[in-house]
C-alpha cells in the first residue's frame, strides 16, 4: 500500500481488474455460448450438468459484490485526495453524485443497446431457454441492471462518505435486512409488482419495467466498502491480515446463514448445491460468501509480488471503459453464434476480446489520468 493518499493503491486496481476480467466470462457466456443461468428469488436454482458449467457461472458471482465494495472504498480515497487538493466537502459530494447520475444515463443510452444486440442475434429457440426473469413479462420499455444500481449506490455514497460510524452501521444493516424482508415467497412469481418495489427491492419484469439489480440490497456492499476504507485510512485494519481475518468472518457468517435458511431456496445436495445461492436479489448468504471471498482476494493481492499482476492493474485503472467496450465487442461477435457454442470456444473468444482490449485500456487509463481533476473525462 502506498503512503500517499493521492497515489493509487495497487491492490484495489488488481482486484478491480480481476473482477472485470471474470465478469467478461459471464457476459461471453450470455453472448457467445448462449448460456446464462439466473439465480432468482422466484425460480428454482439452476442445474449444472458438470463442474465446468458451474464454475463458469459461480466464479463470476464475485464481480457485482466486489464492484459495489470497491466503489465504496474508492469514494473514501477519492474524497481524501480531493480534500488534499483543496476541494470542499460539498464539491466532493456533488462530483461523486454527478458521476452516479452519469452511470444511470449510460445504462440506458450506451449499455442497453449492446445487450439488445445479444437479444436480436440469438436464435429464438435458444433465447427462450435462457434464465427466466420473474414476473408476468411483456414488452420491456425501461431495463435497469447493474450500472443503474451502481449509480444509485454512488449517489447514496456521496452523502454517506463522511457520516458517523453509527450511521454507516445502521444504513448497511438496514439495507441488508429490509431487502430480505421485502422478498416474497417464490409462489408470488407471476404477481405484478409496483414499480417502486421493483426498483428498490425485488428484481423482475412487469412489462414496462425490468430490473435485475434492485437498489436497496446492493447498498450493503457499498456501505461495507466505505467502512473498510475508513478503517484502513485510520490504521484500524491492515490491508493483509486485517482484511483476511474479516473475510474469514464473513465466510463463517455465510455458513451460519445457510444453516439458518436465510436464502429463498434451501441448498440442494452436495457442495455445488450448498454454494448455489440467490443473486437476484442478493440473499444474505450470497453477500456474505462473495464479500468474504473478495476480502480474501484483496488481502492476497495486496501482499503478492506486483510484477505478474501488472495486467490486472491496467484493467483496474480503466474499468468503466473496459465494461462498455467488452459488451459492444461481444454484442458484435454474438451474430456469429446465434445458437451458442461450446465452453472451449467461449473461453477462446473471451481471451481474444480481453487481450485485444488490454492496449486500449492502458491507453485510456493514461489518457484519463493526464486530464485535470475537474475534467469531464474524470466522470468515466
Amino acid at each position: 500500500m502506498t503512503n500517499e493518499v493521492t497515489a493509487r493503491v495497487a491492490a484495489y486496481d488488481r482486484l478491480r481488474g480481476l473482477i472485470i476480467v471474470l465478469m467478461a466470462i459471464d457476459h461471453a457466456s450470455y453472448f457467445i455460448a448462449r448460456v446464462h443461468p439466473l439465480e432468482t428469488w422466484a425460480t428454482p436454482p439452476p442445474y449444472y450438468p458438470d463442474l465446468a458449467s458451474f464454475l463458469t457461472r459461480w466464479l463470476t458471482h464475485l464481480c457485482a459484490p466486489g464492484c459495489f465494495m470497491l466503489m465504496g472504498i474508492g469514494i473514501v480515497y477519492f474524497a481524501e485526495s480531493r480534500r488534499l487538493a483543496g476541494w470542499t466537502d460539498g464539491r466532493i459530494t456533488r462530483f461523486v453524485a454527478t458521476r452516479g447520475a452519469v452511470l444511470l444515463l449510460v445504462q440506458h443510452f450506451l449499455e442497453n443497446p449492446a445487450w439488445l444486440l445479444g437479444i436480436l442475434s440469438a436464435d429464438p429457440v435458444v433465447e427462450s431457454t435462457m434464465g427466466t426473469v420473474p414476473g408476468p413479462g411483456g414488452e420491456t420499455m425501461l431495463a435497469f441492471a447493474v450500472l443503474s444500481a451502481l449509480g444509485v449506490a454512488m449517489i447514496v455514497g456521496s452523502v454517506l462518505w463522511r457520516a458517523p460510524w453509527w450511521v454507516l452501521v445502521v444504513a448497511g444493516v438496514s439495507a441488508l435486512l429490509v431487502g430480505a424482508v421485502m422478498t416474497p415467497l417464490p409462489a408470488a412469481i407471476l404477481e405484478p409488482q409496483p414499480a417502486w418495489k421493483q426498483l428498490l427491492f425485488l428484481p423482475g419484469s412487469t412489462g414496462l419495467l425490468q430490473n435485475l439489480y434492485p437498489w436497496v440490497p446492493w447498498l450493503f456492499p457499498m456501505v461495507m466498502g466505505l467502512t473498510i476504507a475508513r478503517m484502513i485510512r485510520a490504521n484500524d485494519v491492515s490491508m493483509t491480515g486485517g482484511l483476511f481475518t474479516r473475510g474469514l468472518w464473513l465466510i463463517g457468517m455465510f455458513v451460519f446463514a445457510r444453516f439458518m435458511g436465510t436464502d429463498p431456496h434451501p441448498p440442494a445436495d452436495g457442495l455445488v448445491g450448498w454454494l448455489t445461492v440467490t443473486k437476484y436479489p442478493p440473499s444474505t448468504a450470497f453477500l456474505f460468501l462473495m464479500l468474504g471471498l473478495n476480502l480474501l482476494l484483496l488481502a492476497a493481492l495486496a501482499k503478492w509480488p506486483a510484477r505478474w499482476l501488472a495486467p490486472l492493474e491496467v484493467f483496474g485503472r480503466a474499468p468503466f471503459f473496459f465494461y462498455l467496450a467488452h459488451l459492444w465487442a461481444f454484442g458484435a461477435l454474438s451474430w456469429a453464434f446465434p445458437t451458442g457454442t461450446s465452453f472451449p470456444v467461449l473461453y477462446l473468444v473471451w481471451a481474444l476480446v480481453v487481450g485485444a482490449l488490454y492496449p486500449t485500456c492502458a491507453w485510456y487509463a493514461q489518457f484519463k489520468s493526464s486530464k485535470p481533476q475537474t475534467s469531464l473525462w474524470r466522470l468515466f
